[in-house]
């Protein structure tokens, strides 16, 4: 039996937080169309504030751009829901992209696919993981992996189009109070509760390093298929370019 395509990217993000955004979009649209096979992108980002759409909508967003920025923060507007998250060079991030011929019917199968796949890459390093929601948590999610009881290290959204669904999400490996000092006040910003206690990190475990966690990640994504290490096309980049200025809050 012939094994799947998979492409994984590793690594190859471009320091322009809207541009990185607008990337993952035309990879997800490229895969939409059967340009690209499956496609799993992972990395360490710079330091990143993304921001949902309902974010965008509300009253305080302004407000919670500036906060965004004088912390040091490249914003970005994502492409599903959710609420405010933040990604670091201490957080590992990804996005998993698949065919689908009923994307919306498959939806909570991903999700579980992919949570469960990081609650055994947490155990591969001595870490004992578990899904469902945390009160309080940033940006909250019923698919969340937490530890230690109450403590939110893996949080992840879905896009969808007709033909192809996006799974993404970033793992805490370490340094959750840097996550909390920017997140609180923007939260305040936008109205929406925080428990910064439900703000955790592996390190609040162990010590581990991103890119293991990375790579022990795409191992889980990867079984079953036949995984080749690529870069970013030509047409995708230049798809991205075009996208762009949709996922630049300045625009």
């Amino acid at each position: 039996m012939a094994m799947r395509p998979l492409h994984v990217i590793r690594g190859q993000l471009t320091g322009d937080a809207p541009l990185d955004t607008a990337v993952s979009r035309a990879i997800l649209l490229r895969v939409t169309e059967g340009d690209l096979p499956e496609t799993i992108q992972v990395g360490t980002p710079h330091r990143v504030l993304a921001f949902g759409k309902h974010d965008k909508l509300s009253d305080g967003f302004a407000s919670a751009l500036d906060i965004a920025r004088s912390h040091d923060y490249d914003p970005t507007v994502r492409i599903a829901g959710g609420r405010a998250v933040v990604f670091s060079p201490t957080i590992v991030r990804f996005a998993w992209t698949v065919r689908a011929d009923d994307p919306a019917g498959t939806m909570h199968q991903r999700y579980r696919e992919l949570s469960e796949a990081v609650v055994r890459v947490l155990a591969s390093f001595g870490i004992r993981g578990f899904v469902g929601e945390v009160p309080n948590e940033y940006c909250a999610g019923e698919y969340s992996v937490f530890i230690r009881g109450h403590r939110k290290v893996m949080g992840v959204g879905q896009r969808l189009t007709k033909r192809a669904a996006q799974v993404g999400g970033m793992i805490v490996v370490s340094d959750p109070d840097d996550i909390n000092r920017v997140l609180v006040p923007i939260y305040a910003a936008l109205g929406v509760p925080i428990d910064p206690q439900a703000t955790g990190s592996l390190a609040d475990d162990r010590a581990v390093d991103p890119v293991d966690v990375g790579s022990a990640l795409v191992r889980e994504l990867s079984i079953g298929a036949d995984a080749l290490d690529t870069t970013i096309d030509e047409q995708t980049v230049e798809l991205a370019a075009r996208l762009r200025p949709e996922h630049d809050p300045a625009s």
